[in-house]
């Protein structure tokens, strides 16, 4: 005998919303898709072997809840304030650039339209495909502007005052401090095309051999002094990104930094180092709780953001997981990308007890590595 189910049991509601994307997964699937296999690499690839790469989100994984029975909540507040802006849930979209036309050609303008429009903020990079300008006249999400601290002090100092002309109200300040060994896309011979080019860099410059001499190779590196007396010229406040422990924290402070950014560059940078999550939680402890961090590197889903709001982090940065959004479907798919995430997180407060954003903390954990 058959047994006869409800139709209500069969069917939820929930899940007949008519979007195009049911997940997150069929979003990365839709991007797959779509991208060749050179581009795909470029999106995905990390430096060396890709143990960094690996561990960034591997490592969520060995972050257990705790979700005892009878403690849930019914509708938890997702919202939160940071660096002065009120976010629908704790995030902003990551600095992603330097080819992100190749993935949808509005690139960052349709990346700032969605974030505005899920009620978070947005960071852009210098080496994004349309001036920052241009970004953020097309969203007023468009906040924090992401510049890397190489070449003369005077060229990176008149960028940040036209970051503020703009409208910008923070520089986020990175370094680089040699090429990075992409594996993947050496062996797919990557180069941009003619027609993907960054746009910040002057007339007759704004292309990507001027993106190289920017990052000449061989001159001297950045030190904190140098770092320190340009935070100081800073027309804006400074979020300082890459620190990956107490060391780098301590100095970022000491040079004037009015906000932390922790980050390995989702494992693009160099291989083999900690997966940035195992090192946030030192860094708030470096930091005290007064000072904003932020946190990227390995978010894939609406549980490893409450996981990095929990061991530290005031919001998490949006990378890789937007990009996909933005490959598989432009502006809609970073939309539905960010609303997919702030759900997840907001089913997983509702789980682990927690009223609000305020109420993670390391005690949600079962276990921790």
């Amino acid at each position: 005998m058959t047994t006869q189910i409800p139709q209500d049991v069969r069917r939820d509601d929930r899940y007949a919303t008519g979007e195009k994307f049911a997940s997150l997964r069929g979003i990365k699937a839709a991007a797959r898709a779509k991208l060749s296999e050179t581009n795909w690499n470029y999106l995905q690839c990390g430096t060396g072997d890709e143990i960094t790469a690996r561990e960034n989100v591997a490592a969520f994984d060995r972050y257990l809840f705790d979700a005892p029975l009878f403690t849930g909540v019914a509708n938890p507040d997702t919202r939160t304030n940071v660096l002065g802006y009120e976010l629908s849930f704790p995030a902003f979209t990551a600095p992603f650039g330097g080819g992100e036309t190749l993935f949808h050609p509005e690139g960052m303008l349709a990346v700032g339209r969605a974030a505005h429009a899920a009620g978070i903020r947005q960071m852009v990079p210098v080496a994004a495909g349309h001036s920052l300008e241009d970004v953020r006249e097309a969203s007023p999400a468009a906040v924090v502007f992401q510049m890397t601290f190489c070449g003369e002090e005077s060229a990176v100092i008149d960028m940040m005052h036209r970051a503020k002309d703009a409208g910008y109200e923070y520089i986020c300040v990175t370094f680089s401090p040699i090429r990075q060994w992409r594996e993947r896309m050496m062996e797919d011979r990557f180069s941009l095309p003619a027609g993907e080019k960054p746009s910040n860099f002057g007339p007759g410059k704004s292309d990507i051999s001027m993106l190289t001499e920017l990052l000449d190779f061989t001159e001297p590196r950045w030190g904190w002094d140098k770092a320190a007396n340009v935070i100081a010229q800073a027309p804006l406040p400074c979020i300082v990104k890459g620190i990956g422990g107490r060391a780098d924290a301590r100095a970022a402070l000491k040079a004037g930094a009015q906000g932390l950014y922790v980050s390995n560059y989702g494992g693009r940078t160099i291989d083999r180092t900690p997966a940035a999550i195992t090192t946030l939680a030192e860094v708030r402890a470096e930091a005290g709780p007064d000072v904003p961090i932020i946190f990227d590197s390995g978010i894939r889903r609406g549980s490893d953001i409450a996981t990095a709001i929990a061991l530290g982090a005031n919001a998490v940065a949006l990378g890789r997981i937007a990009a996909l959004g933005l490959a598989a479907d432009g502006e809609a798919g970073v939309k539905r990308v960010l609303d997919l995430l702030r759900d997840e997180f907001w089913t997983t407060l509702g789980h682990l007890g927690c009223s609000a954003v305020s109420d993670l903390s390391p005690e949600v954990f079962r276990t921790m590595p």
